[in-house]
């Protein structure tokens, strides 16, 4: 199973027994040899991208385009100062990797689109979410939360893509992207302690 395959278990609207997200995402599997990719077949629109690596792909974007509104919220609604600055910082690295991302997929000749747009999904912060947070009490409690789930599942998915994915800069950026988020992870742990 591809991780194109596995993304729907990410979260996609899917609940638990208790009517919450699932906390964890069964990690993908390498294809199997052979096996013929729907996006790489002639005619595909992803070019050279497997379909780990094209999943991937159109799935951190626009987690990260979401993510950059809840930052943008910490920022303006938060009173934890440290927690505003940690917001900045990552507001920079979401943005510079989805650029890079979107070069990969323009490169690849895939429209920038979101396949995922309006599903509930874990690390996905959504409209409702975002009405919730900043409606909050706490505003900064609130984001902290969003902010781990977020951090946590980009930095799964991403290590899964990196390791299962096939085409050199996504596998490269996904990697990267999985290591600075268990980075991002454990600043955001400092500042919760």
């Amino acid at each position: 199973m591809t991780l194109l395959a596995a993304l729907p278990l990410a979260g996609c609207g899917a609940e638990d027994d208790r009517g919450a997200a699932p906390d964890v995402t069964p990690v993908a599997e390498a294809p199997a040899a052979g096996a013929t990719d729907p996006a790489t077949v002639d005619g595909g629109a992803a070019h050279g991208l497997s379909g780990t690596d094209l999943a991937w792909l159109q799935l951190m974007a626009p987690m990260n385009d979401r993510t950059l509104l809840l930052l943008e919220l910490v920022g303006e609604s938060g009173d934890d100062a440290e927690l505003g600055a940690f917001a900045g910082e990552l507001a920079l690295t979401h943005a510079e990797e989805t650029t890079r991302m979107r070069e990969i997929l323009d490169e690849a000749g895939v429209p920038d689109t979101n396949p995922h747009e309006g599903h509930n999904m874990t690390g996905m912060v959504t409209d409702d979410e975002l009405a919730e947070i900043a409606a909050a009490s706490d505003v900064d409690a609130a984001a902290r939360e969003a902010l781990h789930e977020h951090l946590a599942q980009s930095a799964m998915i991403s290590g899964s893509a990196a390791e299962n994915g096939s085409d050199e800069a996504t596998t490269a950026l996904a990697a990267e992207l999985a290591e600075t988020r268990e980075g991002q992870l454990a600043s955001l742990e400092a500042l919760d302690a």
